[in-house]
């Protein structure tokens, strides 16, 4: 039985993270508000209304719960900080329930979380037993944890990962400078030095995988590359690998919040974030520097 059930499929990570499954021979499925034949089975769901097809987890080894709105979507309203958190709480316990009240052979439950966790200016080097913030994005991630190792209580073996920027071409930040980048306008946002806890996207496929496979590791884990890089590095590696110049300076922290409001807060974080934990389970990393791993996405 290698059946994997993926909540947020068809998201940046999650279509990264199905095809590297795939190609590891693992079949896949998805939950899907929405769902549509076509290459991966889908099995309907809608968290808000509490409602999920229970076929979904028949014949399933294990869950990777991606599933959530995306927090740089939308400007923060109070109506869509509210989505934010209930697309992941909701989402969560809804699997739980389904879980408790669902004959399955479900064994493994690997669930998102973020770096956010820790604040935006947290001291020294975070670890997976840190304290954590109490901004929004701290609270969210909080909540969506503990709904998450509730499942741990019906006898599911289960891990976390705290996920940090996610560096690939097709979204995200390597896409959104890029784009500014092919005509000079690439700059840092706010402080050039800003420490900013990365991750090549297909190190963090393959994360999931590793903790997917190895049966015997539960816990929370930050999804981090070992060596995290400034907010001017990955701007300027953005620009050198494009063959660009880097000739703005950094984009003012005013300007930000005057754009961007409460969400800019996320976007001026630094945070110094260790992946040791990840590490000591036996997990290589194939990109542990930021230029390397930005001109590998980028050639």
């Amino acid at each position: 039985m290698n059946k994997i059930l993926i909540t947020g499929g068809t998201g940046l990570v999650g279509s990264n993270l199905t095809k590297n499954l795939e190609n590891l021979g693992f079949e896949v499925a998805f939950l899907s508000r929405n769902p549509k034949k076509g290459k991966h089975k889908m099995f309907y769901w809608n968290p808000a209304s509490g409602e999920m097809d229970p076929a979904a987890i028949q014949d399933t080894e294990a869950i990777i719960h991606l599933a959530g709105a995306g927090v740089a979507d939308k400007r923060w309203t109070n109506s869509y900080k509210k989505e934010i958190l209930e697309s992941r709480t909701l989402s969560t316990q809804l699997l739980y329930q389904t879980l408790q009240n669902t004959t399955h052979q479900v064994t493994s439950f690997i669930g998102a979380s973020a770096v956010g966790i820790y604040g935006p200016h947290p001291i020294g080097i975070m670890h997976e037993d840190s304290n954590k913030a109490s901004n929004f994005l701290a609270e969210v991630c909080t909540q969506w944890e503990a709904e998450s190792l509730k499942i741990a209580q019906l006898g599911i073996r289960t891990c976390l990962v705290r996920i940090g920027i996610v560096l690939a071409k097709e979204g995200g930040f390597v896409k959104e400078i890029s784009q500014l980048a092919k005509f000079g306008l690439a700059a840092p946002l706010g402080s050039k030095s800003l420490i900013t806890p990365w991750i090549h996207i297909n190190d963090l496929s393959m994360l999931f995988i590793h903790l997917l496979n190895n049966k015997q590791i539960t816990g929370i884990f930050n999804g981090v590359a070992p060596n995290n890089a400034t907010n001017g590095l990955l701007t300027h590696a953005i620009c050198k690998a494009m063959h660009k110049p880097q000739l703005l300076p950094p984009v003012p922290t005013f300007a930000l919040h005057l754009l961007m409001g409460e969400m800019a807060e996320m976007l001026l974080s630094s945070q110094k974030v260790s992946a040791n934990k990840i590490k000591d389970t036996g997990f290589v990393f194939q990109f542990e520097e930021a230029n390397s791993a930005i001109e590998n996405i980028l050639k």
